[in-house]
């Protein structure tokens, strides 16, 4: 038998020797030794080849022909084929060998054989069986990254699912998410949880009834205000606008749909303070007025087009529309659509385009919890040019014109910077001599980013995961909010295995699909831009040369008094609001409560006369940090003269620099104007924030209870000092600490 043989040719080879083996003119030795040629002599991973040989070894029964079972023993032949060691891992999930069989998906996993994705998954499923239920989620969540299809993401849901039940554990934020939509929700509904599991999400799920979105919004006794969701997801499209075709008054019908959805919303925050993210209408690929339905006033495309404008014009700051229309332009109109499952099911859009839309929905949830990636980590050598620069050389490697895979690198590299500019961080991860790797960036006409353009610059022989995790301690940024880019597929792999918090998306072979390639995770998406995350960049480069500084100076104390640190602060006011909502929403390791309040809550506690708040700001040496910190205070009814700390939060970026003394004393001189005796703080675990579960302790509060979920701290202001070092002074630009 040669390889040369088509996959189509050895199924029908073996499925003809099998007739001949149950007709008596061959034997099961005969079938068994075909079976050995084709898996040993396989070079390659073939689907139907591997179907037709499990079918022939379960029809035939060869599990129990003598000597058969060698062949999926350790050290076996068929274990260095790629088309036998799948085979092996198969029969063996299939004769329950479960720990054989988990060694066996090892195998295939680890080099990389055939889809990973299905071994992850079986793998998943057996760890399931034996209740190892953390392993389960961890082969599942690697299982399901990157995928867009349908059928195996459904069957990964259901295996979600069964190892978790109602609620995940392994999750950085828990939150209550509604789905309201107009028609059926039982296909996308545990696509959306399972896609929530993995942006560490752990999303109690409510499903309201088909169709009745409007019901419950309006019925102040529905089972939505009783379920008091944190995230609403309206999943509404072009049929709930209930227009005709064509209409002889169209302004009357776009005023109509916007002022209906107008009343949705502010009925739903009125009774229940969350974010809503609110689906605009998508346009149908089919119009009976076809181009005149587009040109004429009154015309069915142009009506939906003015509505999609004014939603985006008119929605308030606790809406966020996500737009359907362009979602569903990307997919592909005639896919969007199934006519088939519209008619018999209520089914919108195609089964095909719904992961699709449930990582537009959930990438807004992510943006929503504040969980936005905020760094891009890139390799060098054949992902931001052609060619390997160390032995090109700058006069060998591909950049720019006239080549069309050098201006694809350089439409790639201008992408890059566009991120930058938007805030996200950048970073170089590279194996290369220092020097080669930055010549490029200094030397090459059509290079477009330059070495200023990176926090940091990591060009050396170690590991990835190793220079990974130093870049993430000089960031001082969680490893999950890094988004790494290389071109080799053994490095990424190498990633995903040892820093599983890191994304890596997949690149193909072609640098004309890398810009495609890395917006399909919609990693960056935010609701909000505000000028700290403009000047996020020079933010970073600033703290490095603070790094630098504290590895010079004698002592911390050296350190903190040679950066010339100056606070200002002042209560919430509009000018700072946005930002204000911003760091609530996404602050989370320094963050006692992790309390999420919308623009329109912090609005009502801004115009409070029951509340204390103050935001924050610091300046040093190297520059200004802006807005980095907050906190909310009220007095409690039922304890006069005991003031609760609701919130307080500090940017990551200036931890370690004694701020949080600064703030505590700025809230004690306020409360003590207002004849305050105690003040009462409250710090409530989460995955994020454990650096801060000492603080109240460390600055002279008393525990009274705690709990697992929840630690409360009394502070006698009686004679109380605050322990501050006068490493930092107040700004004479602005402290206001007025209520």
């Amino acid at each position: 038998m040669g390889k040369s043989l088509s996959s189509v040719n050895l199924e029908c080879e073996l499925a003809g020797l099998a007739a001949r083996v149950r007709a008596g003119v061959a034997t099961t030795a005969d079938l068994i030794k075909l079976m050995d040629e084709l898996v040993v002599e396989a070079d390659y991973y073939n689907k139907d080849l591997l179907e037709a040989c499990l079918s022939t070894v379960q029809t035939e029964g060869l599990l129990s022909a003598p000597g058969f079972l060698e062949r999926i023993s350790e050290g076996s032949p068929w274990r260095r084929s790629p088309l036998g060691i799948w085979i092996v891992a198969r029969m063996l999930e299939l004769t329950a060998r479960d720990d054989r069989a988990i060694t066996a998906w090892d195998q295939v996993i680890n080099r990389h054989v055939g889809p990973v994705r299905e071994a992850l998954y079986s793998r998943s499923r057996i760890y399931a069986q034996q209740g190892h239920h953390q392993a389960a989620l961890e082969d599942l969540a690697r299982a399901i990254d990157g995928q867009s299809d349908y059928v195996f993401l459904s069957k990964a849901a259901a295996l979600f699912s069964r190892i978790t039940g109602p609620s995940s554990s392994a999750s950085v934020r828990k939150i209550r998410l509604a789905l309201l939509s107009s028609t059926t929700t039982s296909l996308i509904a545990p696509l959306l949880r399972l896609a929530c599991f993995h942006e560490h999400v752990d999303a109690e799920l409510y499903v309201g009834s088909f169709d009745g979105f409007r019901q419950e919004i309006l019925n102040p006794a529905s089972k939505l205000y009783e379920f008091s969701p944190d995230i609403v997801i309206i999943a509404v499209n072009w049929r709930d606008a209930h227009l005709p075709a064509f209409s002889d008054d169209p302004e009357t019908q776009v005023t109509r749909v916007v002022g209906e959805f107008r009343h949705l919303w502010e009925t739903l925050l009125a009774r229940q303070p969350c974010r809503i993210i609110l689906q605009n209408l998508d346009i149908p690929a089919v119009d009976s007025y076809g181009y005149l339905g587009t040109t004429l006033r009154g015309g069915l495309t142009q009506m939906l087009r003015e509505i999609n404008r004014r939603l985006f014009e008119e929605v308030p700051p606790s809406v966020t529309v996500l737009d359907l229309e362009r979602v569903s332009a990307v997919f592909g109109k005639r896919l969007w659509h199934d006519a088939r499952y519209w008619h018999s099911m209520k089914q919108y859009p195609s089964s095909e385009a719904l992961p699709e839309l449930v990582n537009q929905q959930v990438a807004l949830v992510r943006a929503a919890l504040g969980l936005t990636k905020k760094v891009l980590v890139v390799d060098l050598d054949n992902t931001l040019w052609g060619g390997v620069i160390g032995e090109d050389g700058l006069a060998g490697i591909t950049l720019g014109p006239p080549s069309a895979r050098g201006e694809a690198f350089q439409a790639f590299q201008r992408h890059i910077l566009e991120l930058k500019e938007r805030g996200i961080l950048l970073a170089v991860c590279s194996k290369n001599n220092l020097e080669d790797a930055q010549l490029p960036f200094l030397r090459h006409d059509a290079t477009v980013l330059h070495l200023d353009d990176f926090a940091i610059f990591r060009a050396n022989w170690l590991d990835k995961p190793t220079n990974l995790r130093e870049i993430a301690q000089k960031l001082n940024l969680g490893l999950d909010s890094f988004v790494f880019l290389d071109d080799n597929p053994m490095e990424r792999a190498l990633v995903k295995n040892e820093l599983p918090d890191i994304a890596a998306p997949e690149l193909g072979e072609d640098p004309a699909t890398f810009i495609e390639d890395l917006e399909r995770g919609l990693f960056f998406e935010s609701l909000t831009l505000s000028q700290e995350d403009r000047g996020r960049h020079q933010s970073y480069k600033q703290n490095v040369l603070r790094e630098e500084l504290r590895s010079v100076s004698g002592s911390i104390e050296d350190f903190l008094r040679g950066l010339n640190m100056e606070a200002s602060s002042g209560p919430f006011n509009e000018d700072v609001l946005s930002r204000v909502v911003q760091l609530i929403g996404k602050t989370n390791q320094f963050n006692l409560t992790s309390r999420r309040h919308s623009e329109e809550t912090v609005r009502r506690i801004m115009g409070s006369d029951e509340y204390w708040t103050q935001y924050f700001r610091l300046r040093d040496r190297f520059g200004d940090n802006g807005l980095i910190g907050l906190m909310i205070a009220h007095e409690l009814s039922h304890q006069p003269g005991t003031w609760e700390i609701d919130t307080w939060l500090m940017s990551c970026r200036v931890i370690g620099r004694g701020m949080e003394h600064f703030m505590l004393e700025a809230l004690i001189q306020a409360v003590r104007a207002k004849r305050a005796e105690r003040l009462k703080g409250i710090y409530v675990p989460t995955q994020k924030n454990a650096m801060v579960s000492g603080l109240y302790s460390q600055l002279g509060f008393r525990k009274l209870e705690g709990s697992a979920k929840e630690e409360t701290f009394i502070l006698d202001l009686d004679g109380y000092q605050t322990p501050t070092d006068g490493f930092i002074a107040r700004s004479r630009e602005h402290v206001d600490l007025r209520f």
